[in-house]
């Protein structure tokens, strides 16, 4: 009895308490955690964060107008709508340059071990890809010689 009480208590002590839970997340996601997408507010602004080297609509879907924005090392796809021409929603992101930080720890040239400790991957090879899943959202990394050479988000545009 008093062997079970003991376990009991020190299971409790060791748990985290849930609001360190979910500070700490370890679930890749495009809006929130520490490796979520910094991006600026609106659309315009969106396209004024770098040189931006092409602007295309690559399809209409009922109200929404899918966009491709490339700039040097990064490419957006976002989705915008008639109805709120300022507001956008990040479908896909691609980021295969170290000047674009803007997913917290994850930039391109960084320790793969360093970059994806939050993340908390199984395995971790020195080369190829590496896919992590959160509940919506995706992050895809590739690896070389234990490096970021670059990482895409599959982003929940529901």
């Amino acid at each position: 009895m008093k062997l079970a009480r003991l376990l009991l208590l020190t299971v409790i002590a060791t748990a985290p308490h849930p609001s360190q839970a979910q500070n700490k997340s370890s679930e890749p996601s495009c809006t929130s955690g520490p490796y979520r997408l910094k991006l600026p507010n609106s659309y315009k602004a969106l396209r004024t964060m770098g040189h931006l080297r092409r602007e295309r609509v690559v399809k209409t879907e009922d109200s929404a107008v899918q966009r491709e924005l490339r700039f040097n090392g990064l490419e957006l796809v976002v989705l915008t709508s008639p109805d709120k021409p300022g507001h956008y929603v990040v479908s896909r992101a691609v980021v295969s340059a170290p000047s674009w930080k803007i997913a917290g720890p994850l930039r391109v040239g960084t320790s793969a071990r360093t970059a994806l400790k939050g993340l908390q991957p199984k395995a971790l090879p020195s080369e190829g890809e590496l896919e992590l899943n959160g509940e919506k959202d995706s992050i895809r990394v590739t690896l070389s010689r234990g490096r970021v050479l670059d990482f895409e988000y599959s982003c929940s545009t529901g």
